[in-house]
């Protein structure tokens, strides 16, 4: 080996020929070698959820669902309540309005508790999003908050309080379930939702035939 092959022979050693510590080789497309660093091991999977905390949490899917199906027929006629003066089409014109104002709440709430539930946990910003959502539809019944705008503003929070369930519930199962029962889980969760919002008409009829 002459003096120019072996000026070559050290160049393509620095260039990085050896692996480093830490690192394991990976195959690109176009067979070009490269380092990645290596996937760490030893830590501990999320325990799984027990049968109950999965039962808990399709409750509060339920209970939310529940309460926008059991809501929404309803609407039109309290609407006109409060506000006699009103004509049909005003009335439907703000249950519209009242329906934009829940799912704006929603779209504005899922981004900010998904954020905060990674700093604080998710067990807290569920607890408090139920809590809220209940605390909401109470007081549609408080004939204190019977004015067109604390109407408005009661829907909206309750959908950023239902931002706070829905999502909150959705990672917990995604995080602390095993990948061959994942699809089934979420499965139960749409379910548990499909029957609240079944439930929640089905509610008001017997109410109505009781009262």
């Amino acid at each position: 080996m002459d003096s120019h092959e072996r000026a070559h022979h050290d160049q393509r050693y620095s260039m990085g020929v050896s692996e480093s510590a830490g690192s394991r080789p990976q195959v690109r497309a176009g067979g070009v070698m490269s380092t990645a660093p290596a996937i760490p091991v030893g830590i501990p999977a999320p325990p799984a959820l027990r049968p109950m905390q999965l039962a808990f949490l399709a409750a509060a899917v339920f209970i939310v669902s529940v309460g926008y199906g059991g809501l929404l027929p309803v609407l039109p006629a309290w609407l006109a309540l409060q506000i006699p003066q009103a004509d049909a089409a005003e009335v439907a014109r703000h249950v519209g309005f009242l329906s934009g104002a829940y799912a704006a709440g929603v779209l504005v709430g899922a981004p900010l508790w998904g954020m905060v539930s990674d700093r604080v946990g998710r067990p807290k910003i569920l607890m408090a999003g139920m809590v809220g959502y209940v605390a909401s539809m109470l007081l549609l019944l408080v004939p204190a908050m019977d004015s067109l705008s604390a109407i408005y503003a009661l829907r909206a929070a309750a959908g950023l309080c239902v931002a706070a369930v829905v999502p909150v519930v959705s990672a917990l199962v995604a995080e602390h379930t095993p990948q061959a029962l994942r699809a089934r889980r979420f499965a139960w969760l749409s379910a548990a939702s499909l029957v609240g919002f079944f439930f929640g008409p089905a509610l008001n009829a017997l109410a109505e035939r009781a009262g």
